[in-house]
């Protein structure tokens, strides 16, 4: 059973996702004008952000600025406690701002809340775990009996409000660690991903593994169409699930594949019979938002095309994981 994450806020409180969609409905209405006033504040606080030496180097990144009638909303992670109170600081300096929420998450306050909950095991195991944090990204190492306990912390690490994703390096009898692919990468929705020959397709959803709130696979869809809600009419172009494992390289603003537009006749097509949704208490890692994400289902399969390639898939509900290997038929297929 999967820990999950609770959402801590209500509906009253201030909620991105929930203000941004609010805002996307509000600039397809024809009479919508925008809040210069809230526009010019974020750009300022952004800019004030940037200007700090030591936030330009470090977390500027990765902070979100929302202004809703003069009230600012800074969102995303910090790596330290100072990080943040230099963040809002920088934002109560701009003129005309009422007031400033924090909803940034630090490193070093993870690093403790993890530490805490894997006590518990270290107590009744007689192990010891050693935790590190960047961008809310937490890595665990150690070494410990069994597969079981090293998947006992990763689900007790995952817990913790505010941990992005877990990458568990810890050692145990039978894991291959360097065999798993555990990079941590977040493609945004709506970037261009773009295959080795050039065939572009649209990030629509991620596919999250809730045991480590990895992204596992994202559903694309050919750049030309407009995505066609799932129980809907049917898009004339294909959604495929392309697993983390082809993406060369990833930016903020596009994606790279290992494989050509040939290959990608060979990439599973979406079945929404294939994942579930998550709960409606589970909050999706920043900085998705719920109709984002999609979980997996158990399924397995092994095909063999006319062009030798192999193509596995494996989707767990147990371990979330799937896996998507395009080879050579004469190499191993793991």
């Amino acid at each position: 059973m999967v820990v999950a994450q609770k959402i801590q806020s209500s509906l009253t409180q201030y909620s991105r996702c929930e203000h941004r969609s609010w805002l996307q409905a509000q600039k397809q209405n024809p009479d919508y004008q925008a809040n210069n006033a809230d526009n010019s504040i974020a750009e300022k606080v952004d800019h004030a952000l940037w200007k700090d030496s030591v936030l330009r180097s470090t977390d500027y990144g990765e902070i979100d600025v929302d202004v809703v009638d003069r009230t600012v909303y800074l969102s995303g992670y910090v790596n330290s406690r100072s990080n943040q109170r230099r963040a809002i600081t920088a934002a109560q300096m701009i003129p005309g701002v009422l007031e400033v929420k924090s909803y940034l998450y630090s490193d070093d306050n993870l690093i403790r809340a993890v530490a805490g909950v894997l006590g518990k095991i270290e107590h009744s195991y007689g192990v010891k775990f050693f935790t590190g944090a960047q961008n809310g990204v937490v890595g665990l190492n150690g070494e410990v009996d069994s597969e079981t306990v090293r998947n006992l912390a990763e689900k007790y690490a995952t817990s913790v409000p505010g941990v992005r994703g877990v990458i568990n390096s810890v050692r145990a009898a039978g894991v291959d660690v360097k065999a798993e692919d555990q990079r941590f990468l977040q493609p945004v929705i709506g970037e261009k991903i773009y295959f080795r020959d050039g065939l572009i397709s649209i990030v629509q959803k991620v596919i999250i593994n809730p045991s480590n709130r990895l992204v596992l696979a994202m559903i694309v869809q050919e750049q030309g169409s407009s995505f066609i809600e799932y129980g809907k009419d049917q898009s004339p172009l294909r959604l495929m699930v392309i697993p983390m494992s082809n993406i060369r390289y990833l930016t903020k603003s596009a994606g790279f594949l290992h494989i050509d537009s040939k290959e990608a006749a060979m990439i599973e097509d979406f079945e929404i019979s294939n994942f579930i949704t998550p709960e409606e208490d589970w909050t999706p890692p920043y900085p998705y938002c719920p109709d984002e994400v999609l979980f997996p289902i158990e399924t397995d399969e092994i095909m063999d095309d006319e062009h030798g390639l192999l193509f596995r898939r494996s989707l767990s509900t147990t371990l979330g994981q799937i896996m998507v290997t395009l080879t050579d038929p004469d190499s191993k297929v793991i």
